[in-house]
Formats: structure tokens, sequence, C-alpha cells
């Protein structure tokens, strides 16, 4: 590694004589948080230099996970092997995937394999796989019983209902979009924007329906059009209590299972599937760069269907008796 790539990390192994064996196995170093803090931010700033501007986002979303679940801990004192499973565990309490989980440990191995060395081997056991993307989405009837569920006004599961709607009429625009969906966006009937994730730009005819929500929220004073995001530090923590409404949702709509904010988007491309939309249509609409993406997003055809469509193919080819 080039030395101009490294830091100078004040951490240090320490390994007391009467628990040498735990601590070999825990692999424990002893650290300053606030230098910690420090160093993973100047790690950061480097890797712009080298990296693109999706990895380095990558970078600092896991980075700022890992640093607030050790600012809550109790003992914050050493980190170690057994600290980062306890993170994963801790992110699965928060609700995130074990794909989303391994996209954090990725980011934060790589991080510091290329910038923190003396931290690398923490992330030793580390889930770093990926796990076949369940397809999630739900039935054209049960969107319709989210929207005829009476809420109390100006309550943040109505605010949470709206927003799933509107991720829905909006091409399955994902969560992080419509939280930093800005007003000036909005140019005529059109919504302008480019997706957070790809970078791909994204441009959608607001409905009617859509105007409804729109002019529901979009009367506040903040830039943004939706009371989402007040500051940077304060978006993972909106998408976690976000989808605890959701599962709220889904009960109150008695619905067979539980949505979150993905379910939306992979219900819209589901429906636009079914309704003959071409795939290459819908990888535009969702922001994909590669139409296999998009096949991730789609329920599986219905058997029905496809005996309909094998019978028209084989009509042909079938002995007149």
């Amino acid at each position: 590694m080039a030395a101009s790539n490294e830091l100078n990390v004040n951490i240090h192994i320490y390994i007391h004589s009467d628990q040498h064996d735990d601590a070999v196995k825990r692999n424990t170093i002893a650290f300053d948080q606030e230098q910690f803090s420090a160093s993973l931010k100047q790690a950061i700033e480097k890797a712009q230099l080298s990296r693109s501007a999706k990895t380095t986002i990558n970078y600092a979303t896991a980075a700022r996970s890992l640093l607030h679940f050790l600012k809550q801990r109790e003992d914050n004192t050493d980190l170690s092997v057994e600290v980062i499973e306890q993170y994963q565990q801790w992110l699965r309490k928060q609700g995130l995937s074990m794909n989303t989980i391994s996209c954090y440990m990725r980011s934060l191995r790589s991080l510091s394999k290329r910038f923190l060395p003396a931290v690398e081997h923490i992330f030793s056991t580390a889930f770093t796989g990926h796990i076949k993307t369940e397809k999630r989405a739900i039935k054209e009837a049960d969107v319709l019983k989210l929207q005829r569920l009476c809420l109390p006004k100006g309550s943040s599961i109505e605010l949470a209902r709206d927003m799933f709607l509107f991720s829905f009429y909006a091409q399955g625009m994902p969560f992080i979009d419509m939280a930093h969906l800005k007003k000036t966006q909005i140019i005529g009937n059109h919504i302008s924007y480019s997706r957070h994730k790809t970078g791909q730009p994204i441009d959608i005819y607001i409905e009617a329906c859509m105007h409804e929500i729109i002019n529901r929220y979009c009367s506040n004073n903040s830039e943004y059009v939706f009371p989402i995001i007040r500051n940077d530090e304060a978006y993972d923590h909106q998408l976690n209590r976000y989808n605890r409404l959701l599962k709220q949702l889904a009960k109150k709509a008695g619905l067979d299972s539980n949505i979150t904010s993905y379910v939306a988007r992979h219900t819209w491309a589901t429906i636009a599937y079914q309704s003959n939309v071409e795939l290459s249509v819908i990888s535009k609409a969702l922001g994909h760069t590669n139409p296999q993406t998009t096949l991730i997003y789609i329920k599986e055809i219905s058997d029905g269907k496809l005996e309909k469509a094998n019978k028209n193919i084989l009509k042909a080819f079938q002995t007149k008796k």
C-alpha cells in the first residue's frame, strides 16, 4: 500500500496477561472514539480522490451508521470482532436486510483495508455475502385498501401512508429520493430529479393522485416537498421509523404480509409488467442502468398467464383430430 494512502491512526492492540486467550480470540483494539471518528472522516475524504461518488456515499453511510452504534454503547472503550458482530445484530433490529448489512460491511472493510489497516481484521467475521432478493410486491387490491384507510389528519401514520402511495404513483420512487425531493424539482406538471443511488435522471408526469399528495405537504416552509429531512443526520432514523409505521399500516389495512419502503417500488414494477409494459420502459422508469436489475423487482408471472401464453404459442402445432 502506498504510504500516501495511509493514515496515522492512534489505535493500538492491548492484551493483558491474564486475559491473553480471550483478547486474542476477540481481536480487541483499544481506541479513542473521537479520534476514530475523525480518522474515518479523513479516510472518506481521501477516498473521494480515488473512488466514484457512489462508493464514497456508501462509505459515508456505513461509517455514520457504525459511529452511531458505537456512540450509544455503554462500553465504548474497545473495538473488536465481537463488537462488529453486535453491530450486525443491531442493524438487523433496525430493520435492515442482510444484503444492506452486507453492503455496509463491505464498505467498512474496504475503507479500513485501504486507509485504516490497523482495524481491518475486526471485520473478518462480518457478513459480506449476498442473499437472493425475495420479490416483494402486493396486489392492486391491497394498494386500494391502503388508499381507502381513514387515518388521523396530520398524523405520522397518515404521512407514511401518503409516502407509500406517492412512491407507487411516482413509478416506484425510492424513499431516499422522496425524502430529498425539492420543490424546485417540480417544473410545471413534471418532476425531474436524479436518483441518489445511480445518478440516473428521472422525469415523471404528475398525475392527479400525485398532485393531491404534493399539495397536502408542499405548503411547509422547507425547500423539500415532504417533511422528512431536517438535516442529513436524520435520514437513517427517518427510514427506520417509516418502515415501522408501514408495518402498522399493513395491519390496519388487513394485508396478508408486511410492507416496507421497497414494496411500493416492487409493486409498481410488477403491475406494470403484468400490464404488458415493456421491460426496457420499466427499467427506465425505475432508473436502472441494467434491465436485468429490473427483473429482481418483478414478481413471478402467474401460472395462468403462462398457460395462456403457451397455448397461443403452440396453437399452430396442435394436431387436428
